[in-house]
């Protein structure tokens, strides 16, 4: 049964008794055995104390970065090889106007890779005729203003332009490489030469000289004009164009309309190169005496030419020495020995005292005399001016060709005893 208390809580029932089959015993309930207190924990091993983190090393101060060198200052540079033409042609052009006689000369050298070979001995002729050109032109009175052109596979910009010949300084160096524009180079100068006032005046002339060892092979901008603006300068009757040029280049430039007479071919063996400064001082030469005769431009640069020598000049400036010369004709090829031994007599032949006709190219030595004889009257003069009016270098040996002789005939002293002489000739025998 269960009671109440008073407070209305229900009492808290009386354990049951356990039985057991031999012996009816009440047991108190064992109290629960306490549990066992938890074992304390192991207090945490205190914490080896962290090591302190070594001190990062400080920082090695940043080297001062070392004060930026300061620049260079730029090199000047270098002027520019382009010139002004317009200004430098100044001097030229007012020359011009005063009525004196102005030349124009044009130097126009090629520097391709195949003149690298003969460079120094270019550069000395190159030189020779510079002298040429100052010597002349003084001579002469002659206002002479030289340019200076040099091309390889394209044209450079002129060294120098329209200078007074007597402000000219030697050539040191010359560059070469690449290819050969030589039809460029030319049409270049006379594009630039054209372009100078006063160009137009009948008081000045122009000469062009070009230089080359190869065949054109690399010409672009006046290849197909240039043979037009040849043509059109030549119309004026002021301007010469020569070229020296190899063997077999001929052909081509007389198509461009440059006459065969100002056209020479040249090697360039050590022979070639001598031969060739005799050949640029003789143009030199003849182009100069036709101007101080009246003359404003030539066709016959490299050959002898007597177009311009008058008889009276002749007679002037010459010695006539008609009686002491035998005029023997020749009719068929022999040698000198036996011409004059045959016509005068045995044993009359005397070494140095024959003038064999100028009708072919031949080497003139220095020390040769030349004679010159009248056609229309069988007059022979002789002297040593007889070289200048032909052209010829005096003191120089020179591979002469026969140009346009007008009304005389030329004759070379012969210092051989078997020189050949051809048939439809006539020599000339000292008495």
């Amino acid at each position: 049964m269960t009671t109440r208390t008073g407070t209305g809580k229900k009492a808290p029932a009386k354990p049951k008794a356990t039985t057991s089959s031999s012996t009816a015993t009440t047991k108190k309930p064992k109290a629960a055995a306490p549990k066992k207190a938890a074992a304390p924990k192991k207090a945490a091993a205190p914490k080896k104390a962290a090591v302190p983190k070594k001190a990062a090393a400080p920082k090695k101060a940043a080297a001062p970065k070392k004060a930026a060198a300061p620049k260079k200052a730029a090199a000047p540079k270098k002027a520019s090889t382009k010139i002004n033409l317009a200004a430098a042609a100044q001097p030229a052009a007012e020359m011009a106007k005063t009525g004196a006689l102005v030349n124009h000369i044009a130097l126009v050298v090629d520097r391709s890779g195949s003149m690298s070979g003969i460079r120094s001995k270019v550069i000395a002729v190159f030189n020779s005729q510079l002298a040429e050109i100052r010597k002349n032109s003084e001579s002469l009175a002659q206002q002479t203003f030289v340019s200076f052109y040099t091309f390889q596979t394209t044209v450079d910009a002129p060294r120098f332009f329209a200078k007074p010949i007597a402000e000219v300084s030697s050539l040191t160096e010359l560059r070469c490489t690449g290819t050969t524009a030589l039809l460029d180079a030319t049409g270049q100068a006379i594009v630039d030469l054209s372009a100078i006032p006063g160009s137009d005046l009948e008081n000045v002339s122009f000469l062009i000289l070009v230089l080359t060892d190869g065949a054109e092979n690399n010409s672009r901008k006046y290849k197909s004009a240039l043979k037009g603006m040849i043509a059109n300068v030549q119309k004026t009757g002021r301007w010469t164009l020569a070229f020296l040029t190899p063997p077999g280049g001929e052909s081509t430039l007389m198509g461009f309309g440059i006459p065969a007479g100002n056209i020479r071919a040249w090697e360039t063996s050590q022979t070639g190169i001598k031969q060739l400064g005799q050949a640029m001082q003789q143009g030199l030469q003849n182009f100069y005496q036709a101007r101080s005769k009246g003359q404003k431009a030539i066709v016959g640069v490299f050959t002898t030419d007597l177009t311009t020598v008058s008889t009276t000049e002749v007679k002037t400036t010459l010695t006539e020495a008609t009686g002491n010369f035998v005029t023997l004709p020749i009719v068929s090829d022999c040698d000198i020995r036996t011409l004059v031994e045959k016509s005068l007599g045995a044993g009359s032949f005397k070494k140095g005292n024959g003038y064999y006709e100028l009708n072919k190219p031949e080497l003139v030595q220095e020390y040769k005399e030349v004679a010159i004889v009248e056609k229309a009257t069988g007059k022979i003069y002789v002297g040593d001016d007889a070289r200048t009016l032909l052209g010829l270098p005096i003191g120089a040996r020179i591979k002469v060709r026969p140009g346009d002789h007008a009304g005389f005939a030329v004759y070379v002293q012969s210092t051989s005893v078997n020189r050949r002489l051809a048939a439809g000739t006539t020599l000339l025998y000292r008495k």
